[in-house]
């Protein structure tokens, strides 16, 4: 119960940053996924079920706040949620190669799924345009601010696993 309280509070801290603070951080009108991080980041800590949960929290956040179709960040964040929750058994939390590697994957998936879905089929057909000037630095940037924001997320898992192990001896 403890855990699923903790994770309403990031989703909640995270999407007030994403919509609030970070887009006075843009670089050349960039802003870092932060939410594809806790979407990521929940999946391979916590399993495929958490990673759900907050992947789908995440985006019905995003589809309430956006005036696209609704229920398409649901499904997407929802999906990326249970990808990287297959990955919980490979996890181990102290290297940053594989949580890298899967915000990387997850932060492309997203802007290729939106891309695909928001613009190519309203005949926008400017790819080579949309990937450099704004999916490649978008990941760029998203990747640089998980180096600072996945520990933080490392040492609350720790703290709310340590907690769960002390209450069930």
């Amino acid at each position: 119960m403890k855990r699923f309280f903790i994770d309403l509070a990031l989703i909640l801290v995270f999407f007030v940053l994403q919509t609030t603070i970070f887009p006075m951080l843009k670089i050349s009108s960039i802003i870092p996924n932060i939410l594809i991080i806790l979407v990521s980041c929940s999946g391979f800590m916590q399993g495929d079920r958490e990673g759900m949960f907050v992947g789908f929290a995440c985006g019905l956040l995003l589809d309430v706040c956006s005036f696209d179709i609704f229920g398409f960040y649901t499904i997407l964040y929802m999906l990326i949620g249970f990808l990287n929750g297959l990955l919980h058994n490979f996890f181990y939390l102290k290297d940053f190669k594989l949580p890298a590697i899967m915000i990387v994957s997850s932060d492309l998936v997203c802007c290729f799924a939106t891309y695909f879905f928001l613009f190519l089929l309203r005949s926008r057909f400017e790819f080579g345009f949309y990937f450099l000037n704004i999916i490649l630095p978008e990941v760029v940037y998203t990747l640089l601010i998980s180096v600072i924001i996945y520990p933080l997320l490392w040492v609350i898992e720790a703290y709310v696993f340590k907690k769960k192990n002390a209450e069930s001896s």
